[in-house]
């Protein structure tokens, strides 16, 4: 059974967040080959490996941590990410499942538009099967990134 969530400690929160999606094929190699001080894909969750369409989008969200994102990965890493669930609510917010029972509330919206965004991060997270990304870096230049996680959700919503 999981805990109830719980927010987020203040000292790992980042500057902004957003919905992404890169395809499948690219998943790997956009980060494989970089010096990504937390890098964890599995070779079980490769989205080829699954069988996925190498077209298919893969959702994900990504946190730019500004001064404090080797700070949220940290964090991450020793939390063991497992999945990141867009949850409808008043105000909607973004939950982390970690570890065998944590819950965390990464963040709370009530946006209209990021709820549609978030609507189709959860049914691009059915379509790959429950596959998706949590990627942290400290900025959105795409230059360097910090931490990179492959999650699966043991079962996604349709």
């Amino acid at each position: 059974m999981r805990n109830p969530p719980q927010p987020i400690p203040d000292a790992f929160r980042g500057d902004s967040w957003r919905f992404a999606s890169l395809p499948a094929g690219d998943v790997v190699d956009a980060f494989r080959d970089r010096l990504i001080p937390f890098l964890n894909l599995p070779h079980e969750l490769q989205p080829l490996n699954l069988g996925l369409a190498s077209t298919l989008p893969i959702p994900g969200v990504v946190f730019d941590g500004g001064r404090r994102s080797r700070q949220l990965a940290q964090w991450l890493q020793d939390s063991q990410p497992v999945s990141l669930n867009y949850i409808a609510g008043a105000p909607d917010g973004l939950i982390l499942e970690a570890g065998e029972r944590d819950r965390w509330i990464l963040n709370t919206f009530d946006d209209p538009e990021v709820r549609s965004a978030a609507e189709q991060y959860e049914q691009r997270k059915h379509v790959s099967g429950g596959l998706h990304f949590l990627l942290v870096q400290p900025d959105d230049s795409g230059m360097t990134y910090t931490g990179v996680w492959l999650l699966k959700a043991a079962h996604p919503k349709p």
